[in-house]
């Protein structure tokens, strides 16, 4: 792929999804909303639609009752919100899930500074460390996703999604690569190809081609295997308890100030 330095203007329009978080949960019980997806990778253009994913904090009947829940609604213009329970949250960033630590990055973050200002100082503090805290995890899922697109453009090229499969892939592709190599988490996230990439989406000029991406396609899922094999072949398999013990602690005050009603 070649480089492009790109610096789109274009912002999410977040508007529905914080009144949504907003009427879902109560004032105490809300903690981030972010986007997912191409606007955290500088893949967003004017056609691009806003995904999110919220945390929030249980009550304490969800505690006592031990109720973990998690809440997707898809709006009338078929964008996605998802509300995950900050204890699922804490399980999932655990087992190194790139999905769930990339909000923690995302330019285009909605926190409740009112209520956990400092333990969301705590917690950006210490995204760095979450973000490699499980790398083998970390890249366990990044190759999963990659053969599930890779699988989908392979197997269904006559759907519209086709372009989106392989664009997806061709980002997965560079994050894995950046990611073995030690880069910031946030770098890894922010693609060098946006412009190409887009193209790649969209299904525009030589990329309308489906032959050439189907190729394209195949030379990447062969990189990505081989990135997550020689990254195997040098790390351990175990996650940074140090991290993890940190992060636990961050979510016990979080659930401890919400429950006190401070």
């Amino acid at each position: 792929m070649f480089e492009v330095s790109i610096n789109h203007k274009t912002t999410p329009n977040l508007t529905q999804h914080i009144d949504f978080y907003r009427e879902q949960y109560m004032p105490y019980q809300r903690f981030l909303l972010a986007p997912v997806g191409s606007w955290n990778y500088n893949c967003a253009d004017s056609e691009s639609d806003v995904d999110t994913k919220a945390i929030f904090i249980p009550t304490i009947d969800d505690i006592v009752k031990n109720k973990h829940d998690s809440y997707t609604h898809i709006f009338p213009n078929q964008e996605h919100f998802e509300g995950i329970d900050i204890r699922n949250f804490l399980s999932i960033i655990n087992k190194g899930n790139p999905q769930f630590i990339e909000i923690l990055f995302s330019p285009w973050q909605n926190w409740n500074k009112n209520k956990y200002k400092n333990e969301i100082n705590d917690l950006l503090s210490l995204r760095d460390d979450i973000a490699y805290c499980y790398p083998m995890g970390t890249m366990r899922a990044f190759l999963g996703m990659a053969d599930r697109n890779y699988n989908l453009s392979v197997e269904r090229q006559e759907e519209e999604h086709f372009y989106k499969w392989v664009y997806v892939l061709l980002r997965i592709e560079e994050c894995m690569d950046k990611y073995a190599k030690g880069y910031p988490f946030d770098k890894c996230l922010t693609t060098n190809y946006g412009e190409m990439l887009i193209e790649v989406k969209r299904g525009r000029n030589i990329f309308h081609i489906k032959d050439i991406l189907v190729d394209s396609a195949y030379a990447s899922i062969k990189s990505c295997h081989s990135i997550y094999d020689n990254y195997f072949q040098s790390h351990q398999n175990e996650a940074n308890q140090k991290t993890q013990d940190a992060l636990y602690e961050i979510v016990k005050s979080i659930c401890q100030k919400s429950l006190k009603g401070e």
